[in-house]
């Protein structure tokens, strides 16, 4: 099966793996693909283990995106749509990390406030401000042109209204679609303004790129370790209240990441 991601402590002692839903779920969708190695991580003294837990799927995402397939760097702006969700709160942080000028967008004062703490250079409140006129006047009070990468989980009309703001030669990553609505990125647009579209499916890199996921393990984990980057658990639910944390996540009350956790587990730290 695709790569099952097992963290143990640094200091060597005996702790029960962690094992997580998205590479699971890729072995149920692609029953014939080769098996894979099993990848162990050492995670640093003190560490969260339920905090561990978050970090490859949503903090693996943001990595392989904005670092291995954008080359995002110090120059440039990016824009993040759904910025307080699970993927959204690690690309702004990762965003930081690269140096970049960040936007993020998101609904809500608390998500506002929360996106400021990260390090925000500017924060779009969506349930009371237009986007394109907030992130414009950003621009033009920073001297900058435009959008360099649009880091892109949401889809629908919010995409359609970001591509106003990209600069040519922008990267747009199609993360996914928690609008419920598949955007159409206009070929002679792309064509035209000389854009990147790159898809990314983190999970599918398990069976095509292993070496490419365990090198973004690696350097997440250093990052965590160096305080570089943190992670915030919303809400933690047992397995018998996964219908909560659906919940939680369709009316929009999460604030990074939902995690389902075992009985036992709670919220142990090494």
């Amino acid at each position: 099966m695709p790569i099952t991601f097992r963290f143990w402590a640094s200091t060597k002692r005996s702790l029960p793996s962690l094992s997580f839903l998205a590479p699971i779920m890729l072995a149920l969708l692609t029953p014939s693909a080769p098996p894979s190695p099993i990848s162990r991580f050492g995670l640093p003294k003190g560490c969260d283990l339920v905090a561990a837990a978050a970090l490859p799927v949503a903090f693996g995402t943001s990595h392989v995106a904005l670092v291995h397939r954008a080359s995002l760097s110090s120059s440039q702006v990016l824009l993040v749509l759904g910025a307080a969700g699970g993927v959204g709160f690690s690309a702004v942080q990762i965003g930081k990390v690269c140096g970049a000028v960040v936007i993020a967008a998101a609904r809500g004062a608390e998500k506002v406030q929360f996106l400021k703490s990260l390090g925000a250079d500017h924060v779009v409140d969506l349930t009371s401000q237009n986007l394109t006129a907030s992130v414009k006047g950003f621009l033009k009070s920073r001297k900058l042109k435009g959008v360099d990468v649009l880091y892109d989980p949401v889809g629908g009309k919010l995409t359609k209204e970001s591509m106003k703001l990209l600069n040519w030669g922008a990267q747009i990553l199609v993360i996914g679609f928690a609008s419920g609505e598949i955007p159409v990125i206009p070929a002679n647009i792309t064509l035209v303004k000389n854009w990147t579209v790159h898809g990314l499916y983190w999970g599918s890199y398990s069976i095509h790129r292993p070496a490419v996921l365990e090198d973004s393990i690696q350097e997440l984990l250093s990052w965590m370790e160096k305080g570089l980057i943190t992670i915030h658990i919303s809400h933690t639910y047992s397995i018998s209240e996964a219908n909560l944390a659906f919940s939680a996540l369709r009316d929009r009350k999460a604030i990074g990441k939902v995690m389902i956790v075992f009985d036992d587990m709670g919220r142990s730290k090494l």
